[in-house]
């Protein structure tokens, strides 16, 4: 019984992604998610009360997808490595978790109207942040990792933006070439700092 509900619920979720990743939450209503993951309406409500539930229960699938692999395609590389690749991996990944940031239609679409919403988002960009902070702390810029982590959470965030009216390369490279070029600066400062007196 308990993996009849289970099953029940993951379809759900499963016909619900795609459906809000491709037309938006608002623009999706219940009966056409009902009608497409083949449930009776009660059983659906038994699982998911109400659309903000099952709205909460897409955005955690969606980021618990997509970080995973992620993770999984940068921390194949070398330490050195890993910050950067993190841009290379993106447009594979973004394409495998469906094409677009679900995380981020949530804040164009809720903001902070809809609390619950909110925290999750908030949640999932900080793990993400922490992340990226790990992974360039780890590649020798442990002394810039905090303030760079905030810098490359909303490069990362503008690929994923951009890859809905460029191709998720082009978004990839722009916001790669970026974060690059914030890695070399910081390079020069430490070779001036040691060449040149009070740098």
């Amino acid at each position: 019984m308990a993996g009849t509900k289970t099953g029940v619920r993951d379809r759900i979720v499963q016909t619900a992604l795609p459906l809000f990743a491709t037309q938006g939450f608002r623009a999706t209503g219940i009966d056409r998610i009902i009608a497409d993951s083949a449930v009776a309406k009660a059983s659906f409500y038994r699982h998911f009360p109400s659309k903000d539930d099952l709205i909460l229960a897409c955005l955690e699938r969606w980021h618990i997808s997509h970080f995973a692999a992620l993770k999984i395609a940068v921390e194949a590389g070398e330490v050195k490595s890993r910050p950067l690749s993190l841009f290379d991996a993106l447009p594979q990944v973004s394409e495998a978790t469906m094409r677009g940031d679900l995380l981020i239609t949530a804040t164009v679409e809720f903001g902070s109207a809809k609390p619950a919403i909110a925290d999750v988002v908030a949640a999932a960009r900080h793990q993400l942040r922490e992340w990226f902070e790990t992974l360039l702390g780890e590649a020798g810029y442990a002394d810039m990792a905090d303030s760079l982590s905030h810098e490359w959470l909303l490069l990362y965030e503008g690929a994923m933006i951009g890859a809905l009216r460029e191709t998720p390369q082009q978004a990839a490279r722009c916001a790669r070439a970026n974060a690059e070029r914030s890695l070399q600066q910081i390079q020069l400062k430490r070779l001036l700092s040691k060449t040149l007196p009070g740098t």
